[in-house]
C-alpha cells in the first residue's frame, strides 16, 4: 500500500501545525509571553492554511515562478532549489483578496500582531509582555474565526471545546457597540471626582484602601479618579495547584465581570463593558490552605479513631 505524500503547503499539512501551535499557547495564561508568541506563531500558520485551502500555489513567493510550480505539486528543474513561501505582510494582503469576511481591521491587526512576534524574536524588547491580554485577544479570536470559516474549520477544531467558548464570549463582547458607552460613564464620575475638595478625596482614597482587600477581589486603579477599587470575576480555565512546606496553593485565572470603586462610586458590570474600558485583562486569584484545611481533615475523629485500633493483637 502507497503512502500518499502531503505536501508541505497544504491546507492539511499547515492546519495541522496550526493546531500543535494553539496547544503550546493554551498551556500558558494570556498573561504571560509565552502566550502571546504562540498566539502570533498560530495565527501566522493558520492564515497560510486558509489560502492554501484555495491552492498551495498561492501560499509561494511570486518573485521566483519555480515557487508556484512546486505549489502546484512539480517539482522544478531548477539546481540547487529550495522552495521559499510568501511573507507574512504578502499572504495578508492576499486574504483581503480571497476571503470575503476577512476585513482591514483583520488585516491590520495580523500585521500589527507579526511586529511584535518580530519584536519579541529578533530584539531586547518584550513585546508581549508589556501589553494587557485585553487589548488584542478579542481580535485575533475574531480573525481566526474567519480563517477558520474560510477552510471549513471552527474555533473548537483549533483551541477545543473549553478556549472556543472563551473566544465566542470575546467576539461577542468585541462586537458589543452599546458597550462603548461606559467610556461616557467614566468620564462622568471623573469630572464629579474632580469636583470635590481634596479633603473630601483624600477621606474616600482612605475609605477605598481599607474596603478594598484583596480578600474581595483584584486591586486595580480605579480608570476614573485611580484609587485603589476592585475587579473580580469567573474562573476561566481549572485551578492549578502547588505543594510546599507550608502547605497547598491555589492559582485560578480569572475573566473579569464586575468593577467596582468605593472612592468616586464607579461600577461596572458585565466583560463587553469591561473590555471597552480597559479593564478586560485576566487576573489570578491566589489561596492557600494547609493540608487539614485542603483535604477537609476532622483531626478529632482522626485521633478517635487511632485510640479505637487494636494494635496489639498477635
Amino acid at each position: 500500500m502507497t503512502t500518499k505524500i502531503v505536501h508541505e503547503w497544504s491546507k492539511q499539512a499547515l492546519f495541522a501545525k496550526a493546531q500543535l501551535y494553539a496547544e503550546a499557547m493554551s498551556d500558558n495564561a494570556d498573561s504571560d509571553w509565552q502566550f502571546g508568541l504562540w498566539s502570533a506563531l498560530t495565527l501566522e500558520v493558520l492564515l497560510r492554511s486558509s489560502i492554501a485551502n484555495v491552492s498551495p500555489a498561492l501560499v509561494a513567493d511570486n518573485q521566483d515562478w519555480t515557487n508556484i510550480l512546486y505549489g502546484l505539486g512539480v517539482s522544478p528543474k531548477k539546481p540547487k532549489f529550495v522552495p521559499k513561501s510568501a511573507t507574512a505582510t504578502d499572504l495578508v494582503i492576499r486574504a483581503e483578496e480571497l476571503i470575503a469576511d476577512f476585513t482591514r481591521e483583520h488585516a491590520s491587526f495580523c500585521i500589527s500582531h507579526f511586529a511584535r512576534r518580530n519584536s519579541e524574536l529578533h530584539t531586547g524588547n518584550m513585546s508581549f509582555s508589556n501589553i494587557g491580554s485585553s487589548t488584542w485577544l478579542p481580535t485575533f479570536y475574531s480573525a481566526c474565526s474567519v480563517l477558520l470559516a474560510a477552510q471549513s474549520e471552527t474555533l473548537e477544531s483549533l483551541f477545543g471545546g473549553e478556549i472556543a467558548k472563551q473566544a465566542e464570549e470575546d467576539i461577542s463582547a468585541l462586537k458589543d457597540e452599546t458597550a462603548k458607552s461606559v467610556k461616557g460613564t467614566i468620564n462622568a464620575h471623573k469630572t464629579v471626582w474632580e469636583q470635590k475638595t481634596e479633603q473630601e478625596r483624600a477621606t474616600a482614597v482612605a475609605q477605598a484602601e481599607t474596603a478594598s482587600l484583596r480578600h474581595y477581589g483584584h486591586r486595580i486603579p480605579c480608570p476614573a479618579c485611580l484609587s485603589v477599587a476592585l475587579l473580580q470575576g469567573k474562573a476561566s480555565s481549572v485551578p492549578k495547584r502547588t505543594v510546599d512546606d507550608d502547605g497547598i496553593s491555589e492559582r485560578q485565572v480569572m475573566k473579569p465581570e464586575l468593577f467596582s470603586c468605593v472612592a468616586c462610586g464607579l461600577k461596572i458590570s458585565g466583560y463587553s463593558r469591561l473590555l471597552a474600558a480597559g479593564l478586560g485583562d485576566t487576573f489570578v486569584s491566589t489561596s492557600h490552605y494547609d493540608a487539614v484545611e485542603y483535604f477537609e481533615v476532622d483531626i478529632e475523629e482522626h485521633i478517635r479513631g487511632m485510640m479505637e485500633d487494636d494494635n496489639n493483637e498477635p
